[in-house]
Parts: structure tokens; C-alpha cells; sequence
């Protein structure tokens, strides 16, 4: 695979910079720093343990669900694919492709399927969820471009999409943490569920001979309660979904890693799934591969399909809890320059990340020598699972924003992911560039300009030191300098109140928006806002491509706060790049 040499100072996309680096992020968006350290204790049922958190614990543990060094569920999207037996407005329809993408975040999926029916008469379709919506699509991603596809609201099925989604064999487990608490957590640690106790919340469990049995509620979906049968290896076999004089039966067998060979992640699918309604199968599919490690799924709502559906249930209201919450700010005056502007100069740290915690993942239950991320090696020790792990938790994969690309791009989106090792420019020594660099971890001001200093290991693990000095003094924008793409693009600031608003054109376009393959355009426009408020520093950014984008992504807000030290080292290193043309495998860095 391809392979970066740089001397201690430079960006790493290696392993080495990803296990000493503290990364700050462009893509934070909340949550806390975990136990000291950012290591979080870890935990081990106790053998033949039958209450409710050792099965939860061994359930996620055993599916491959649990991942970093605080083994946390961290499964937020997957692709996978298969062939079977579908029922197509109440008839068989025999598919040769069947495919569903799903984003648990978003409480998303898309299932398309193409195939005959016994008489040879094409049959194929596009069903979306997306939170309390349902439709039917054409062409995936219908409407979102104007003039592209038909969406056809398809409301009654809602809940029936809601309980398949929750019954699913990582969506079960999903569902039963968050039965625990309310609201529930996107990337639970089921450690945390209260020891020695059968109920918890609205989920408990019960064994019937040598088998768990646990019972939740299907979120979002009123009066519509499941219960999971585990089988020797706490994966799911059956699940079986009440609602009213409804009832949905699943059943699951034969599980394995189904990713592509080149990408191994132990992270278990079953190869065969049965759905039934009220006895009359409705789905009867054989997998044929998966990508499980946060690949780029989206489900926006067309206009229509919200013009026309009046939600009458609410999909899950999912937080991100990853640790203690952040220190109160003690109150203070804003700084202020001699012109009256707020002072942003500063050390600053970064936001806190998405989720904390490193790639050294103790070894799994399924990982033995002969076997597990490297068959050559299996897992001896925790770095054993570095490179996997560092595809479920930079920062730009995980979420929870993300750009909404055009459909046309989503599965170069993917491709461009998949063969991140030959792609991602920060493997031919490239700048991170904007907004993939984070936040300034420096800033010095005066009444003419602002200059930012980046630190390093902006994009957990990437990114050199950097630096911009933008100008604040009201000139205008030069229309020469502007045809002349750079890194970090052509940037003017000016002030709107107390805010320093900074307007950025002029980007090439062979950098990315973050790990994942999110590429950009030529065309991007960027505005930062930088807003001091007593101790604390507010930044929000806008990025415009419309090009790429069928909307503009806008970042949620992230509070920088004053920092001991600057992150800076001020020398930058050399960065070599070689074995270009030989690319084993499709381990994501």
C-alpha cells in the first residue's frame, strides 16, 4: 500500500503520528473528553454471566460492534449487498441485485433492488427512510437535483421501514440500548448499562435454556416491542417485532465478515436473512459482500416528499455522550483592540472530538491467531487493530456532518474512501487545506489583519503546521490574485459587529474536505465566522460548492477555548513519498 516517510514534525497519515498525536478536528462536533487520558476502563463478563449488561456487552463484542480503545458502538453506517426473493407489490420478485445502504445516525436506509419475476417481467424499485419519512424513488436520490427522478411519498410505510431498520442485526442491538436511556446515545458503551440487573430502562432480558432473550421497544415506532433471540456467540438468530395485530419475524444465521477481502474488519453480517409478515415471507436474501467501516451514506428528504407527508411518528432524537461534560466557562469581558474589535488573539484549543479514545483496541473475542485483522498475524495486542479501527473513528467518517453531495457522486464518494490509501492527497505529502486543517490553535490580530497558526494532526493523524494571514482592512477583493488557486484559497475578512467574518474563494481542488473521500470542486466558497465571546472563541463555517453539493454544508458550531501552549511546532519537516504503484489492501487510514 502506499506509504508515507516524514521526519517527527511533519503530517503523519501513518500509524505512528495517529497513537502520539492529539488531534483536533474540523468536523468536532461535541461530547467530552473520556477518563483520564482519553482511555476509558475497559470491561469483561464475567464467564456465564446471564444479566442484562453482560449480554448487551457480549452482543455488540461478539457482532464486532465495539471499536476503539473505549469500545463503543461505533457502526453509524454500512453498505451491504445480496440476491434472493423479494415481494414486489405482493408478488415474488427474484433479484440478482439487492442492495441497502444504511446511516443509523440519520435513522436512514436505502434499499434498491433490480430483478424478474416468475413470468420474466422486470421488477425493481428504490425504498428510502429517513427519520419519520418513507418514499419511493426512481432513481436513487430522486428530486434532490431539479429535474432528476421521480419521489413518490409512500407514508403508510413508515413504521414497517422504521421496525426493519431496528431489527436488523446491528439495528437490533441499536434499538435495545436505547430502550436504557432516554434520549439514547448514538455511539453507546454497553459497559455503562447498571450491573447485575435483569431490566434496564425499557429493555431486559431473559434466558430460555441456554439462550438470552432480550426485549425493547422499536424507537420511534409507538406500541411496537421486539425481542432478540441470541444464539451461542450472542449474535442475533430471530427477532420478532409486534406491532398491534401486526407481527414481523427476521431470522439470521450463517455470520461472518463479508467485507471485501482487501478491507477486513471483523465486523460480523449474517449471510442469510429472513423477514416474514404475519407468516407470509417478504424477504428472503443471501449476502454477497459488505463495507461496514463508516462508508458515505445519505438519505436527504426531497421537498416533495416533505411538502406531502405530515410526520405522524418521531424517529430517535440521538445524542452524543461520550464523556464528562465540558467544564462551565467562568464569565468575562471580551478583550477588545484599541478600535473597539474583540481581541481574538490567543492560544486556543481544539473542540472536542465526536468520539474519543484511540485505535488500540484490545483483541476481540473472534480474533485468534491465524485469524483476525492480518491472517498472518491475528491480534497479540491492541495495535494489532490500529489501522482497522482508525476507519470507525476519524472524525469526517464518523460525523454527524457531513456535505450532502449530489447522488451522482455518492458512490465515487465511496470508491474514492475505499481506495483512500491511493487517493487521499495527504498520501502524496499535499496540505490538508480547508476545512480538513481544523481550527487555528494560534491566532494574532491587529486592526489591518488576523493571522492563524495551524498545529498538526488536524484530521486525526494528518495535516502539517500552517499558517494564513488574512487581511481585515477593508480593500477589496483582487480579481487577478483570485484566478490563482491555492490550498487554502484567497481569503478577505471584514467585520459584522462583533463578528469577523472571513470569505474564501480561489481553492484547487486536489485536496479533501475531510478523511472519507469528500473531494470539492474548483468552485468552492468558504465563509468562516469568528465570534469572541468573553473566554470563548464561537466558529461556524459554510462551505459552498454547487458544483458537488445539492445544498450548502453548514457546520454546526464549534467553541474553541483558551489553551496552555500554542500546539505549534515550528519547523516544518520533510515528507517522502514512495511505493506509489503497489496497494495491497483497502485498510482506510
Amino acid at each position: 500500500m502506499a506509504v508515507l516517510r516524514r521526519t517527527l514534525g511533519t503530517s503523519f497519515a501513518i500509524a505512528v503520528a495517529l497513537a502520539v498525536s492529539a488531534p483536533s478536528s474540523a468536523f468536532a462536533q461535541g461530547g467530552g473528553a473520556g477518563q483520564a487520558g482519553g482511555a476509558a476502563q475497559l470491561y469483561t463478563p464475567a464467564p456465564g454471566a446471564k444479566d442484562l449488561k453482560s449480554v448487551l456487552f457480549n452482543w455488540a463484542w461478539y457482532m464486532g460492534m465495539l471499536r476503539s480503545s473505549e469500545e463503543r458502538d461505533l457502526i453509524m453506517s454500512l453498505e451491504y449487498q445480496g440476491k434472493g426473493t423479494v415481494q414486489a407489490d405482493g408478488q415474488p420478485c427474484n433479484v440478482s441485485k439487492y442492495r441497502t445502504s444504511i446511516s443509523y445516525q440519520t435513522s436512514g436506509e436505502r434499499i434498491q433492488y433490480t430483478g424478474t419475476r416468475p413470468n420474466g417481467q422486470a421488477c425493481s424499485n428504490v425504498e428510502v427512510l429517513s427519520g419519520a419519512y418513507a418514499w419511493n424513488e426512481d432513481i436513487p436520490g430522486a428530486e434532490l437535483v431539479a429535474g432528476k427522478g421521480k419521489a413518490t411519498p409512500m407514508p403508510a410505510t413508515v413504521e414497517e421501514r422504521m421496525i426493519r431498520l431496528w431489527a436488523g442485526p446491528q439495528g437490533a442491538f441499536k434499538a435495545a440500548m436505547a430502550g436504557i436511556s432516554d434520549p439514547p446515545e448514538m455511539a453507546p458503551r454497553p459497559q455503562r448499562v447498571p450491573a447485575d440487573v435483569a431490566k434496564a430502562g425499557k429493555t431486559s432480558v431473559v434466558w430460555e435454556g441456554n439462550k438470552p432473550v432480550v426485549t425493547f421497544p422499536i424507537p420511534g415506532v409507538p406500541n411496537a416491542t421486539a425481542t432478540a433471540t441470541l444464539d451461542a456467540k450472542f449474535m442475533p438468530e430471530h427477532v420478532v417485532v409486534k406491532q398491534g395485530s401486526n407481527t414481523y419475524d427476521f431470522t439470521y444465521s450463517d455470520y461472518r465478515d463479508f467485507n471485501n477481502p482487501l478491507n477486513p474488519a471483523e465486523a460480523f453480517y449474517a449471510g442469510k436473512m429472513t423477514e416474514r409478515k404475519n407468516g407470509t415471507v417478504v424477504r428472503d436474501i443471501t449476502t454477497t459482500l459488505t463495507e461496514t467501516g463508516q462508508m458515505y451514506v445519505v438519505m436527504p428528504v426531497p421537498a416533495s416528499v416533505k411538502a406531502a407527508v405530515k410526520p405522524t411518528v418521531q424517529a430517535p432524537n440521538w445524542t452524543l455522550n461520550v464523556g464528562a461534560p465540558a467544564p462551565p466557562t467562568v464569565a468575562a469581558a471580551t478583550p477588545r483592540l484599541a478600535n473597539g474589535k474583540p481581541d481574538l488573539t490567543g492560544n486556543w484549543s481544539a473542540p472536542p472530538l465526536p468520539v474519543t479514545g484511540s485505535g488500540t483496541r484490545r483483541c476481540g473475542p473472534t480474533q485468534v491467531k491465524g485469524g483476525g485483522i492480518s491472517p498472518d498475524v491475528g491480534c497479540k495486542t491492541g495495535q494489532d487493530n490500529f489501522w482497522v479501527d482508525y476507519e470507525w473513528i476519524s472524525p469526517s467518517r464518523f460525523g454527524p456532518s457531513r456535505p450532502n453531495y449530489k447522488p451522482e457522486f455518492w458512490d465515487k464518494i465511496q470508491e474514492l474512501d475505499q481506495w483512500t490509501n491511493k487517493y487521499d492527497p495527504v498520501m502524496t505529502c499535499q496540505p490538508l487545506g480547508l476545512p480538513r486543517q481544523g481550527t487555528p490553535r494560534r491566532i494574532i490580530q491587529t486592526d489591518k489583519d488576523v493571522i492563524f497558526f495551524y498545529g498538526q494532526y488536524a484530521d486525526y493523524g494528518g495535516g502539517n503546521t500552517e499558517f494564513r494571514d488574512i487581511p481585515t482592512d477593508g480593500r477589496a477583493r483582487n480579481a487577478q490574485k483570485a484566478v490563482e488557486a491555492t490550498y487554502y484559497g484567497y481569503s478577505i475578512g471584514k467585520w459584522e459587529g462583533d463578528t469577523l467574518v472571513i470569505d474564501s474563494t480561489s481553492f484547487v481542488d486536489t485536496t479533501w474536505l475531510g478523511r472519507g473521500g469528500l473531494f470539492h470542486s474548483s468552485d468552492m466558497h468558504i465563509v468562516e465566522k469568528f465570534t469572541r465571546v468573553g473566554n470563548e472563541l464561537r466558529y461556524d463555517i459554510t462551505v459552498e460548492d454547487p458544483e458537488s453539493f445539492i445544498e450548502p454544508w453548514v457546520v454546526p458550531t464549534r467553541i474553541l477555548r483558551p489553551a496552555t501552549g500554542d500546539g505549534i511546532i515550528p519547523e516544518r519537516a520533510n515528507c517522502e513519498v514512495y511505493e506509489t504503484d503497489e496497494f495491497a489492501t483497502q485498510l482506510r487510514h
